[in-house]
């Protein structure tokens, strides 16, 4: 059995889509754990009326306490063999626990990862998926796919969804309260721990993207919780003697550092004396951790550092144009 989590909050015109979903899966044994994390409009009694309606469905209420606090909640609760998160306002396709479970029985792996389609609900945004040829699925081990994530920041491989979790891992997936950014905190520790990870490119989860949700608004100073994620992960390797994973760390901490800057210079919220404070963190890690970081980057990892090492401005002219003409998956 799967156990599947579904954090719920305000989202009386998406819970629907995304419970009918799960419960169109060609692949039937699952429980489904509802948090409803205190909606206000609604929401909350749309799951009731699924659970009435299928004893597979359970609902738990509770007060607002965010999404880490709702998906650890569900944790508590689960019973199954894997464990699946969900985001409320997203959507698998019907084979997407089949598939998962699947390749995680065929490659005897305690990870399962696929790819996602991008879904914008704005009229003039059009949906997109990242081109992929149809391929075996790739097997790496807890170490390796750590590395994927530190060395290539894959959105695929950092989110909670898009996963399979064996249940003996439940340990590591404990979400950070009152965090954004709470998948960066989580996702690399469970995959260290794993001893072997299945990764396929096809995209089984639709990964909706809508003006009023957390991660789609300005960048004020909560979006930098991603930087303590990260943070934490150069210590983390550190700690565990992994000299290579700690230095792609560094190199990706460096890199968010000049992405959060030009975030914020582009953001009405943006505070100058954070953009300054990020600069000279920025420097100090630099100039501590050169050859760690040069050794750990293409070529345009090292364009991109040298430029915002001569003039953050001019890194923020470049980023901006890039930003414009490179397309968004």
């Amino acid at each position: 059995m799967i156990s599947v989590i579904v954090p719920v909050y305000n989202v009386t015109n998406y819970i629907s889509r995304c419970v009918e979903s799960v419960l169109c899966q060609s692949m039937q044994d699952f429980e489904l754990i509802l948090v409803d994390d205190g909606s206000t409009d609604g929401s909350g009694e749309i799951c009731d009326s699924y659970a009435n309606k299928d004893d597979r469905i359970c609902v738990i209420h509770q007060e607002n306490q965010g999404l880490s606090a709702a998906r650890n909640r569900g944790l508590k609760e689960a019973k199954g063999e894997y464990i699946a998160f969900i985001d409320s306002d997203d959507y698998i396709d019907p084979a997407y626990l089949e598939v998962l479970y699947r390749n995680a029985a065929d490659y005897k792996a305690e990870i399962s990862v696929c790819s996602y389609r991008l879904v914008w609900e704005q009229p003039n945004r059009s949906s997109k998926t990242k081109a992929y040829a149809p391929s075996a699925p790739v097997v790496f081990t807890g170490k390796e796919a750590a590395g994927e994530i530190v060395r290539f920041s894959r959105r695929k491989m950092i989110t909670a969804w898009g996963k399979l979790y064996r249940n003996n891992l439940k340990q590591w997936l404990n979400y950070p309260a009152g965090r954004l950014h709470e998948d960066e905190f989580v996702t690399y520790r469970v995959m260290y721990a794993a001893e072997r990870v299945v990764v396929s490119d096809e995209p089984y989860y639709q990964y909706v993207q809508r003006g009023g949700s957390i991660m789609s608004g300005g960048y004020g100073e909560r979006r930098l919780d991603k930087l303590v994620a990260l943070k934490e992960a150069i210590d983390f390797f550190a700690e565990r003697e992994e000299p290579d994973l700690a230095a792609a760390a560094r190199k990706r901490y460096a890199l968010n550092i000049q992405i959060a800057w030009y975030r914020m210079k582009c953001s009405m919220q943006g505070n100058p004396s954070t953009m300054r404070r990020l600069e000279q963190e920025w420097k100090e890690l630099y100039h501590a951790y050169k050859a760690q970081i040069m050794g750990e980057s293409s070529l345009t990892d090292k364009i991109s550092l040298n430029v915002f090492k001569i003039s953050p401005p001019l890194y923020g002219l470049i980023a901006g144009i890039y930003q414009r003409i490179v397309p968004e998956v």
